[in-house]
């Protein structure tokens, strides 16, 4: 029984730490101007590394099938920190890899932080 309980109320903290990061990464969102060169569609900023492992093998092929397979409905841009840090820090990049999703008028629809699966940015592409 003692087992039970504190299984629960770890599940319960990990839960409540999920939801507290889910309002963290919602206000970042919000606090950010939209983007003042928005061109009427969908864009994802693809934030990147040269030193950044999990974004050469893993995220970059992820975001260069959206770029093919969506074509001209949306616009991706891939973003070097280290080339542009002023842009990084504007939209709270805090770890690479880093998508950030706009809607067609510039306003932030989604931050991600980490590897992002292909299904989910095209969901937050086409949403925003």
């Amino acid at each position: 029984m003692e087992r039970l309980f504190i299984t629960f109320l770890v599940l319960g903290g990990l839960a409540l730490a999920w939801l507290a990061w889910q309002g963290v990464k919602s206000r970042l969102a919000a606090s950010i101007r939209p983007t003042e060169d928005a061109d009427g569609k969908p864009t994802l900023l693809y934030f990147t590394g040269e030193y950044c492992t999990a974004c050469k093998f893993q995220q970059s092929p992820i975001v260069e099938q959206i770029r093919a397979g969506l074509g001209n409905a949306v616009a991706v841009r891939q973003v070097d920190v280290s080339a542009e840090p002023e842009l990084a820090g504007r939209y709270k990049v805090l770890t690479l890899p880093t998508t950030v999703v706009l809607n067609p008028q510039g306003q932030v629809a989604a931050i991600n932080y980490g590897v992002t699966r292909q299904d989910k940015l095209e969901t937050q592409l086409m949403a925003g």
